[in-house]
C-alpha cells in the first residue's frame, strides 16, 4: 500500500485544459458546485505538466477555451481529470491555487489515451464525446474533422454530425477511439467531396434557422434524401443554398413548430414543412 503526501506546489503554475477534450456540462458543474459549497474538494484534480501534452501532439486552452501557444505551455498544468471541479471551483469564486492536486501516476500513456481512459471510468461517455480522443492526439489537420468538433461543440449528436459531415450515419465511438492508437483518423473523414457541399448548406441554413433545430436530424435527412434522387444534383446543391438563406421568419417558425394533425406525427409533420419551403 502506498499513500500519497501533501505538499506546496511552488511551480507556480496556471490550470488549463486539453484542446479538444470534451467540452463542460452545465449541469454537471452545478452539481459540483453545490457538493464543493457543502464539503470543499474531496478528491484531487489530476494534471499532467502542459509541455507533456505538446510533446504528445496535444495542445491546450485556457479555461474561457483560448489557445494557449506551446511556447507557454511551461507555465500550465493541464487538468486531465477533473475540469468540472475546477469549472465549479472557478465559479464559487475561490482560489484555484488552493485546489489539491497530483500528477496522472501513468506517465508513459499518451494523453489522449490517458484522458479518454480516466473519464471512461469516472462518467460515462455520449457518442460525440469519444470525438475528444482524435482530436488531441491527431496533429495533422482534416477539415471533415474540424467541421465536426465545430458541431460537437455547438451540442450536435453524433448521429447528425455523421450526417452533416459525411452524408451517412458512419462515425462510431469505436472507430474514434481506435484512432488513437493508430493515429489516423476513421475512414469516413477522408472524403471530403460530401463536406464541400453539406456545409455550404449548414452556413447558409444557419443565417436563418436556430442551431437547435440544425442540431436534430430532420434537416440534413431531408436534404440528403433530395439530393441523392435530384437529376442535377450539383444544381440541386446552389438552389437549397438560394432557398435557405431566403427562408422569412414566418417560414422559419413553421419549419422548428410544424403544426401536427390527429394522424401526422411531428417528425411527419417536420419533413412536410421542409418540402414545401425547400423541396
Amino acid at each position: 500500500m502506498k499513500k500519497m503526501i501533501i505538499s506546496t506546489d511552488n511551480e507556480n503554475r496556471q490550470f488549463a485544459f486539453v484542446k479538444g477534450n470534451r467540452p463542460t456540462n452545465a449541469k454537471t458543474v452545478k452539481a459540483k458546485e453545490k457538493s464543493m459549497q457543502e464539503h470543499g474538494q474531496l478528491s484531487p484534480i489530476t494534471v499532467v505538466k502542459g509541455e507533456e501534452v505538446c510533446q504528445m501532439n496535444g495542445c491546450l486552452v485556457d479555461l474561457q477555451g483560448h489557445d494557449i501557444p506551446n511556447e507557454q505551455a511551461e507555465r500550465y498544468y493541464a487538468v486531465v481529470d477533473g475540469q468540472h471541479r475546477v469549472v465549479a471551483w472557478m465559479n464559487l469564486g475561490k482560489n484555484l491555487d488552493e485546489l489539491v492536486i497530483c500528477e496522472a501516476l501513468n506517465a508513459e500513456m499518451e494523453i489522449a489515451a490517458l484522458i479518454a481512459e480516466m473519464n471512461i471510468c469516472t462518467t460515462s461517455w455520449k457518442g460525440t464525446d469519444y470525438m475528444a480522443a482524435p482530436a488531441m492526439a491527431l496533429g495533422e489537420k482534416n477539415e471533415v474533422f474540424d467541421f465536426a468538433v465545430e458541431l460537437q461543440t455547438k451540442g450536435f449528436p453524433l448521429a447528425t454530425i455523421s450526417l452533416w459531415c459525411t452524408g451517412a450515419n458512419s462515425l462510431k465511438p469505436k472507430d474514434l477511439v481506435a484512432s488513437v492508437k493508430s493515429k489516423v483518423l476513421p475512414r469516413a473523414f477522408g472524403d471530403a467531396g460530401w463536406f464541400y457541399r453539406s456545409v455550404k448548406w449548414y452556413k447558409a441554413a444557419l443565417e436563418r434557422i436556430p442551431n437547435s433545430f440544425l442540431a436534430k436530424k430532420y434537416l440534413i435527412t431531408f436534404l440528403i434524401k433530395k439530393f441523392n434522387h435530384a437529376e442535377n444534383p450539383t444544381q440541386f446543391s446552389s438552389l437549397v443554398e438560394i432557398r435557405l438563406r431566403s427562408l422569412t421568419d414566418e417560414q422559419v417558425k413553421e419549419i422548428v413548430n410544424p403544426k401536427t394533425g390527429e394522424d401526422v406525427s411531428r417528425e411527419q409533420a417536420t419533413y412536410d414543412t421542409l418540402e414545401k419551403y425547400l423541396g
